[in-house]
């Protein structure tokens, strides 16, 4: 299937699986990530989520996105990490951000 989501972000299939908090890790999101795997940070260290982005990079080549929880207390290293892995797909709360 090809549609403007499956072309930017190289998956097959236009899914984009949640950000589930202390069940999003890197496992399930990359092996979702195929058709969208998301990483919940939920109020994780910035080290934590930065060590889930490459865990999961090295179970896939598909793109694995992170969940940054808005109310979290570390949320501004969480969003440092993110840029510096230059992860491609965020989302906070249900909105998606490519």
């Amino acid at each position: 299937m090809e549609t403007r989501v499956t072309k930017l972000l190289g998956i097959e299939y236009p899914i984009i699986q949640g950000g589930m908090a202390w069940v999003a890790n890197a496992n399930l999101a990359a092996n979702v990530s195929k058709a969208g795997g998301i990483i919940g940070a939920a109020n994780a260290p910035g080290e934590w989520v930065r060590s889930e982005i490459r865990k999961a990079r090295e179970i896939t080549d598909k793109p694995v996105g992170v969940n940054i929880m808005l109310l979290s207390e570390h949320i501004d290293e969480v969003a440092q990490v993110v840029v510096e892995e230059k992860v491609s797909v965020v989302s906070t709360l249900s909105l998606i951000h490519i």
